[in-house]
């Protein structure tokens, strides 16, 4: 009995000896792997940075060309999405008499200077701009009375407001400028 339990006891002594004599070669070799990812990681770093470095103009225009394409794809969106929040042509049929009504009234109230009004009207529709120099500049009249005419030609919704220094937004489309011109008599 003393023999079988030293057998059985000497079976696990002489597997640990085998784990103890292979452990510093098992970690030698672990190590050895480790210093190789570690070296191969930093040399691919090391060559994304040579890259960078490298190719840092081909960066640069990239991110030129597509930030340009950025904002003029931003820039006719918030164009597309101003004209839909503005009037979009005249109104159909139905409501032309009650159009042809109001401009009856617009007429009464401007009087002689109905025909500078009609005029200003179909200028800037059909050039899609408004501002004063360019009205006194077209229509030959004072700057007082382009004044008058565009703060008019926006009360009566032609124009948006005021923008500073640019042009005013149209609110009629070019192609409804004969429309207008129709419904506008002379």
């Amino acid at each position: 009995m003393v023999m079988l339990e030293q057998r059985t006891s000497a079976a696990p002594v002489a597997d640990l000896v085998d784990e103890v004599d292979a452990g510093p070669a098992t970690d030698e070799a672990a190590e050895r792997r480790l210093r190789t990812l570690a070296l191969s990681g930093a040399g691919v770093f090391a060559a994304i940075l040579v890259g960078f470095w490298a190719w840092w103009p081909a960066g640069v225009v990239i991110g030129l060309v597509a930030g340009t394409l950025a904002v003029l794809h931003v820039g006719r969106a918030m164009q597309a999405h101003a004209f839909a929040d503005s009037v979009d042509g005249l109104p159909d049929a139905s409501v032309e008499e009650e159009l042809r009504e109001d401009l009856d009234r617009l007429r009464a109230e401007l009087g002689d200077d109905w025909h500078v009004f009609r005029r200003a009207a179909v200028l800037v529709t059909r050039a899609q701009w408004a501002s004063v120099a360019g009205l006194q500049r077209e229509l030959r009249i004072s700057t007082a009375a382009a004044q008058h005419v565009m703060g008019r030609l926006e009360r009566e919704g032609f124009v948006g407001p005021s923008r500073g220094s640019r042009p005013r937004v149209v609110r009629l489309t070019r192609d409804r400028a004969a429309e207008l011109e129709a419904l506008m008599p002379a």
